[in-house]
């Protein structure tokens, strides 16, 4: 795991401690990401020998928030720091893996910088048998905002809507756009059944492209199961026969409540698992042992 001493001067400029400065003393490129947000993040879950899962599509979005945003990003330069931070990770181990284009300049960014972070993967299993709580966020976002879109390192709004949840005994939050229309969790993307169908939120609601949403759309359709994204409001939950959240380190997790409604876990989540299993596998085939 990685961590650098910051050290402030009088310009609002910042840089590790040893470093020199250039040009006047009292100037040093600002590290945008920490004074403004302005960066963006990907999260992976490590697989026991260190193997990844569908790397280009997590790079793929990094790549097209990186444009968006007008942020130096280079695909090459992701894959060696992947590739540098699972050599510290034991190959008997599963873990979390961020990682973080860091971005630095005066006016705008001028150039960029991959760092990463991993920490051990937490115990899942309890959340897979029982299902998990999920509350509503008690405010709501503007689904126009183009930060919803993309994984960026502003992201306070979501780790305080998080951190009021799991301080209500909640696993997460829902958030709800200007519309009310449920959108998504702070770390997830959610799912609902109905009589054999599969119902999630557009992403035009405003909600983040999840890597694994995508998949498990892909495992619903391929395995003959209707799925459709489409609007949800707060008032539609009691019809509905169960539900499922979903991200890169969860996978797939049943959901027993929602606020006072309660959901039995639903049979059809083992098909999706299995499904999104089998293409955990072609994934790891096609991007080798590490990537």
């Amino acid at each position: 795991m990685w961590s650098a001493t910051l050290k402030m001067n009088p310009c609002w400029g910042y840089k590790a401690l040893g470093q020199e400065a250039k040009g006047c003393p009292f100037f040093f490129m600002k590290n945008r990401t920490l004074l403004f947000g302005e960066g963006l993040f990907e999260t992976f879950r490590v697989y026991r020998a260190r193997r990844l899962a569908f790397v280009e599509d997590h790079l793929d979005r990094m790549a097209e928030g990186a444009n968006f945003f007008a942020l130096p990003f280079t695909r090459e330069k992701a894959i060696d720091a992947l590739k540098l931070a699972l050599e510290e990770i034991p190959p008997d181990s599963e873990a979390r893996l961020r990682l973080n284009l860091v971005s630095e300049g005066d006016h705008r960014a001028e150039k960029t910088a991959f760092h990463t972070s991993w920490e051990p993967l937490p115990e899942m299993g309890a959340w897979q048998d029982q299902g998990v709580k999920l509350a509503f966020c008690p405010f709501q976002r503007f689904s126009g905002s183009p930060l919803v879109r993309f994984k960026t390192t502003s992201y306070l709004e979501n780790i305080f809507a998080f951190t009021w949840a799991r301080d209500q005994g909640f696993f997460d939050a829902l958030f709800t756009n200007e519309r009310g229309q449920i959108t998504e969790g702070c770390i997830s993307n959610v799912f609902f059944f109905e009589e054999g169908h599969i119902w999630t939120p557009p992403t035009h609601a405003g909600l983040l492209p999840g890597v694994t949403r995508k998949q498990i759309i892909g495992v619903a359709r391929a395995v003959g199961l209707p799925v459709t994204e489409r609007t949800v409001m707060p008032g539609d939950l009691d019809r509905f026969d169960g539900a499922f959240v979903t991200n890169s380190v969860i996978e797939t997790l049943p959901v027993c409540t929602v606020g006072d409604i309660v959901y039995a876990i639903p049979e059809m989540i083992q098909t999706l698992r299995a499904g999104y299993q089998e293409r955990l596998e072609a994934a790891f085939f096609r991007s080798g042992p590490k990537l």
